[in-house]
C-alpha cells in the first residue's frame, strides 16, 4: 500500500456532483467517477434557476459516500457517508436551540491522511492514533509530547484502528488486510502477529477486548469475527463465527459474557460468549439503518446503537436474550449536515458521546434530548472517538490528519445533570 498521504478528499470537494469511489483488486490504487450532468441539461438548469445577485444561494452540501472496495470486493469504511460543505456554499446557520461551541483543549497533527483510530490507555497517560497511511502515533496527554512513532508493515495495507488492552501493557492495530499488530505500550514495538481470517485478506472494521483483556474481538469487512485467547504467550484463535454482511463494530459487556456484533445491515447481534470457543446468538435487535457504532453503559444494562443517518437508539440489555426498548432515553430529530455517526462512547454517569462524519459531537444524558457540540470552525468530518475518564476528555479523529482533546465536561453546561 503506498504511504503517499491522500489528497482525494481536497480535490472532490470541488465538484459539483456526486462522486463514487472503488479500490482497485490489488488495493493500490483509487477510481474515482463523477456523475456530471450533460451540457443540455446544465443550461437547461441555468434557465431555470439563474442566479440573481442579493438572492443568495441556497445552502448545499456535497455527500461523498466512499464505498472503499478492498481486496476480494471486501467492503472497507462500510457506511462512511462524509458531508463535505461545496466551497461556493455559504456555511448553514447552526441548530441554535441545542448547538454550543466545543471546549478544546489540545490539537495534535498525526499526519496528512485521515485518522482511522484512537485509543486511550487505561490509565490516562497515553493516547494512541491510526492513519490511513499506516502512522501509528504515541502521545502523552500530560505533557503533549509524541512518545513514539512506528508504521505497520507494507504488507498488512492502511492502519484501519486501535484499541487499548485493559491491562494497559499492549494494543491492538488493525489494518486493512485483515491483520491484527500487538504492540507494546512501552515502546511501540510489535509483540504479536495476527492473521487475517480470509487467504485473500478483508479490511478489518472493529476490535474489542473483553474487561478482563483475556479475549479479543476482531470483525471484519466481510462478516467473520475471530474471538482470540491473548492472554498467553502465543495468542490462540477460539472461535471464527460470522454473520451474513459486513460487520461494522462489535463490543463486550461489562460481565465479558455477551458481544454485541452491528452489522451495515440495520441488525445488532447478542451473542453468548461466556465461553468464548462456542459462541452462541441469543438475540437480535433491529436497528433499521446501517449500525455504524455501538457501546455499553458502564453498568452494561443499557447498549447504544448508531447508524449512518446520525441518530442513536437504546436498548435495555439486562436480559440479553430479550433486549427491550430503553423508553428512558430521549430522542429528538436531528437538523440536515450532521452526517452518520463515526464513533460511540458512554462517559462519566451513564452520558453518551457521539462523533458525525458532519463534523459535530453529540452529547445525551439519555433522560434528555441530545445536545449538539461543534468547533469554533466548521470542522472536516470526524473519524474516530476515544474518552479518557481519569482526565474527562475527549480525542476526536479528523479527516485532515488532526486530533482534537474535547473537554467532556460539556455534558454539564448542556443540560446533563
Amino acid at each position: 500500500m503506498p504511504r503517499k498521504p491522500l489528497r482525494f478528499l481536497e480535490e472532490l470537494a470541488l465538484h459539483q456532483s456526486p462522486v463514487s469511489g472503488r479500490f482497485s483488486p490489488d488495493a493500490t490504487f483509487l477510481d474515482f467517477l463523477a456523475l456530471t450532468p450533460s451540457k443540455r441539461r446544465q443550461s437547461r438548469a441555468r434557465r431555470k434557476r439563474p442566479y440573481r445577485p442579493g438572492r443568495g444561494m441556497s445552502s448545499s452540501s456535497l455527500t461523498l459516500f466512499l464505498s472503499l472496495v478492498l481486496v476480494g470486493g471486501a467492503a472497507f469504511g462500510a457506511g462512511w457517508l462524509l458531508h463535505l460543505p461545496l466551497m461556493s456554499s455559504p456555511a448553514r446557520s447552526p441548530w441554535s436551540p441545542i448547538t454550543s461551541q466545543a471546549d478544546i483543549k489540545r490539537t495534535y497533527t498525526v499526519g496528512s491522511s485521515p485518522v482511522t483510530g484512537l485509543a486511550f490507555s487505561p490509565d490516562g497517560r497515553l493516547l494512541v492514533a491510526t492513519t490511513y497511511s499506516g502512522r501509528v502515533v504515541v502521545r502523552d496527554t500530560f505533557t503533549g509530547r509524541e512518545v513514539n512513532k512506528k508504521y505497520t508493515p507494507e504488507s498488512t495495507g492502511a492502519a484501519t484502528g486501535v484499541t487499548f488492552n485493559p491491562d494497559g501493557r499492549t494494543y491492538a492495530v488493525s489494518t486493512s488486510t485483515g491483520a491484527v499488530l500487538l504492540m507494546a505500550a512501552k515502546d511501540g514495538n510489535k509483540v504479536a502477529f495476527l492473521p487475517s481470517p480470509n487467504r485473500r485478506g478483508s479490511a478489518v472494521t472493529s476490535t474489542a477486548y473483553s474487561h478482563d483483556g483475556r479475549t479479543l474481538a476482531v470483525a471484519n469487512a466481510q462478516g467473520t469475527v475471530q474471538l482470540w485467547s491473548v492472554d498467553r504467550e502465543r495468542p490462540a484463535i477460539l472461535a471464527t463465527p460470522g454473520r451474513q454482511h459486513s460487520v461494522s463494530d462489535v463490543a463486550f459487556d461489562r460481565r465479558n459474557a455477551t458481544l454485541a456484533v452491528a452489522s451495515v445491515d440495520g441488525t445488532v447481534q447478542l451473542w453468548d460468549v461466556q465461553d468464548p470457543s462456542r459462541p452462541e446468538v441469543l438475540s437480535t435487535v433491529q436497528r433499521g439503518l446501517p449500525a455504524t457504532s455501538i457501546g455499553y453503559s458502564p453498568d452494561g444494562s443499557v447498549l447504544a446503537a448508531g447508524s449512518s443517518d446520525g441518530t442513536t437508539k437504546f436498548w435495555n440489555v439486562r436480559n440479553p436474550a430479550e433486549p427491550q426498548p430503553y423508553r428512558e432515553a430521549a430522542s429528538r430529530s436531528l437538523p440536515s449536515g450532521v452526517g452518520s455517526i463515526s464513533g460511540l462512547v458512554f462517559t462519566a454517569r451513564s452520558r453518551v458521546a457521539a462523533t458525525t462524519t458532519g463534523g459535530y459531537v453529540q452529547l445525551w444524558d439519555v433522560h434528555k434530548n441530545p445536545k449538539l457540540l461543534r468547533a469554533p470552525t466548521r470542522s472536516q468530518a470526524f473519524t474516530s472517538l476515544s474518552y479518557n475518564a481519569e482526565r474527562s476528555t475527549l480525542a476526536i479523529g479528523i479527516t485532515n490528519g488532526t486530533v482534537q482533546v474535547w473537554s467532556a465536561d460539556s455534558t454539564d453546561r448542556l443540560g446533563g445533570k
